[in-house]
């Protein structure tokens, strides 16, 4: 005979859930490791079953139903009087996630936020929508591959015809940063960014979160760091920080999860992607500014790499390698994309080492210890992956972002000891500290030269007249570039009739190639052209 309690528990009922009502302990308090307790009044009720008619039963049941809120839901929800709310509403969102997630465990599909209305079957994709998404996969998808191919089509085909749809704003997303923009346009003054603007405030106040708001959000950090509108760009990528970890995707283990577990590798695929998208950006964003705090937290033991290309592309099954490793390898499994995680991953402990110089706490020789490391992992990292650039059908994409990164880096870390002014103590240099000046010194000529090497490889493969293959260029290679030609005007200052000339003079020719497409690389240029050793270069 079935033993259960005439009423829910008094712990189901305060948490406004449907309470399965077992005795002694139901068990959701039992899975949730609360103190289960019923009232006086809730005995057994198997006591009184066989006594009961079925509209009694009936009765009880409505009594229940009162005790306990709406029965089809585990969230008992409070919306805004005269909202409506819908399956993607944001009055939907539970904010009991926030308040006791041990209570919202995993609420909400990663589809939700999708329009209420079902829209009617179409007969295919207008052919706006193919000539942006075929702009959009053969430009800006070869070096930030982070939405899938299928499931983008898919999206907007079925949800983007709604002007408050996910799917939607990801469409003008994908349209903004795919379309040339003038050069006597202000980045700012754009149309489609305005429209995009307004549409993302119109999606977050009245759609739940969801993968397509995070996967715009991207796209419209990407166009404010290549046309270099600040500060929209860092706080943009704030944003998209806020939005993963809120999501639970910077740890899935560990972190209380927004969505249910996608059904499919793709979907979950796609979220991981966009994750390591912000991780690498986040870390971007702080290339030129000492003392700003990341807003990713470095990635989980056991986080895996985004999958090769190939398979992402087609739409198949890929493999995933996890980010820590014990030593680097040519494994053909390692996509591009991921080199770009690898780098910005190590990218990021130069920027945390830059940021505890002045930190009293941190000893000298612990620190002048790592900055030995970090600069064996830059050293090999490098090597790793100017053999994969060898292997490269194209220098440019994922690949030249990666190496990008890894130089970038590998600057920052030499230009804290190459100094000959900086001293860690009133006393002077210490001898470690001398041991890491000669590295750094070294270092500097040897990564200046790499840059160089690539600068060539991209202008010796680039198609200045096409409007692709610009668009293939990546804005994130303008710090690296920008760094690299300080040091080429050092050099020449230096040593007249050294390489910097012809090093900085290919640097600027691919800036300006670059400018062609992205506003950032004119204001670097703006400021390599006021350098005294850029004016010996010309008249070289």
């Amino acid at each position: 005979m079935d033993r259960r309690a005439r009423f829910a528990c008094i712990a189901c009922r305060r948490l406004k859930r449907k309470c399965p009502k077992e005795l002694p302990s139901c068990s959701l308090c039992v899975r949730l490791e609360k103190r289960c307790e019923y009232p006086p009044r809730a005995r057994n009720l198997h006591e009184n079953t066989s006594h009961e008619s079925t509209s009694s039963e009936s009765s009880n049941r409505e009594t229940d139903v009162q005790l306990l809120g709406d029965p089809s839901t585990e969230l008992h929800l409070a919306f805004r009087k005269g909202a409506v709310p819908g399956r993607g509403d944001i009055y939907a969102f539970p904010a009991m996630y926030f308040l006791d997630s041990e209570v919202c465990i995993k609420p909400l599909s990663s589809d939700s936020a999708q329009p209420v209305i079902p829209t009617p079957p179409s007969n295919g994709l207008s052919s706006e929508v193919l000539t942006v998404c075929e702009k959009y996969f053969s430009t800006i998808h070869q070096w930030l591959p982070i939405l899938s191919k299928k499931r983008v089509r898919q999206h907007i085909a079925e949800n983007g015809s709604a002007p408050d749809c996910p799917s939607h704003l990801l469409f003008l997303c994908m349209k903004l940063v795919s379309e040339l923009l003038p050069s006597e346009i202000p980045a700012r003054a754009n149309k489609t960014y305005m429209q995009v603007l307004e549409t993302l405030l119109r999606v977050e106040n009245s759609r739940l979160p969801c993968l397509q708001l995070l996967q715009s959000v991207i796209l419209i950090s990407i166009y404010e760091i290549g046309h270099a509108i600040y500060p929209a760009a860092y706080l943009r990528v704030g944003h998209a920080s806020r939005l993963c970890i809120m999501m639970g995707f910077h740890d899935r283990k560990h972190a209380t999860q927004l969505f249910k577990d996608t059904i499919t590798w793709t979907a979950r695929e796609e979220e991981r992607r966009a994750w390591w998208a912000v991780f690498c950006l986040d870390r971007i964003t702080s290339h030129g500014i000492n003392g700003l705090t990341l807003s990713t937290p470095e990635p989980s033991p056991g986080e895996l790499l985004p999958c090769a290309e190939s398979p992402w592309n087609e739409g198949g099954v890929g493999f995933n390698e996890p980010i820590f490793a014990a030593s680097f390898s040519n494994n053909t499994s390692l996509g591009s994309f991921a080199n770009v995680c690898q780098a910005a991953h190590v990218l990021g402990r130069v920027l945390r080492h830059r940021s505890d110089l002045h930190n009293s706490s941190v000893d000298l020789s612990f620190r002048i210890a790592e900055a030995r490391q970090l600069h064996q992992i830059l050293a090999s990292l490098s090597t790793h992956l100017s053999d994969v650039s060898q292997g490269s059908p194209s220098i440019g994409g994922s690949t030249s972002v990666s190496l990008a990164l890894c130089f970038s880096a590998r600057l920052m870390l030499y230009d804290i000891y190459a100094c000959n002014e900086k001293y860690s103590t009133d006393h002077g240099r210490s001898s470690e500290e001398a041991e890491m000046q000669r590295e750094a010194v070294s270092g500097i000529f040897e990564v200046v030269e790499y840059i160089w090497q690539l600068v060539r490889q991209i202008l010796d493969s680039s198609h200045p007249d096409g409007e692709d293959g610009l668009g293939t260029l990546s804005p994130i290679l303008c710090y690296c570039l920008y760094a690299a030609a300080g040091e080429s005007e050092w050099l020449l200052l230096e040593q007249e009739n050294s390489s910097g000339g012809i090093w900085l003079r290919d640097i600027v020719k691919l800036l300006r190639l670059i400018g062609e497409r992205w506003q950032v690389a004119g204001i670097y240029l703006s400021e390599i052209y006021t350098w005294p050793g850029y004016q010996s270069s010309v008249r070289l």
